[in-house]
């Protein structure tokens, strides 16, 4: 009758600790689902902003160490929206999409993404471009802006 007890016991303390850690993983993805929806606002704000109009918007989307190749993105730009001024051209202006984020921990993510261009004769036109995301007081922001093409091999 003891040994029943001890196992039932135990078998209680195990059903504990698996709801316990269901519940902190429960937290662990709601935070990351918050995060993605975070940098997901970051890379918004900057197609918002790629104009260049306001430079210290731009400037608070960065950390102040930042990395970045701003001005290589806003001259692929330039060079995708040559075909759209063209009457009858129907090509949207390029913006960044999110391919994919991946954390490499709590504060720092990978976000693949490509500077998009969509058409009726082109289809799409993409240009791969990747950001290191740093959490910053609660904030985050971007380290690092890499265009990961040759602009000389766009037409």
């Amino acid at each position: 009758m003891n040994e029943r007890k001890s196992d039932l016991v135990a078998f209680l303390r195990m059903k504990m600790i698996i709801c316990i850690s269901l519940v902190f993983a429960a937290l662990g993805w709601a935070d990351e689902g918050t995060d993605r929806a975070a940098i997901g606002g970051v890379i918004g704000a900057l197609n918002a902003n790629q104009t260049g109009a306001d430079q210290e918007r731009i400037a608070r989307l960065f950390t102040t160490d930042a990395d970045n190749e701003l001005d290589r993105l806003a001259n692929l730009d330039r060079r995708l929206l040559q075909p759209s001024d063209k009457p009858w051209s129907e090509v949207t202006t390029p913006r960044i999409v999110i391919q994919s984020i991946r954390f490499i921990t709590a504060g720092v993510a990978l976000v693949d993404a490509a500077n998009t261009q969509y058409g009726s004769t082109i289809l799409v036109r993409r240009a791969p471009v990747l950001f290191v995301m740093k959490k910053q007081a609660g904030d985050w922001r971007i380290a690092s802006l890499r265009v990961l093409v040759n602009l000389l091999s766009l037409p």
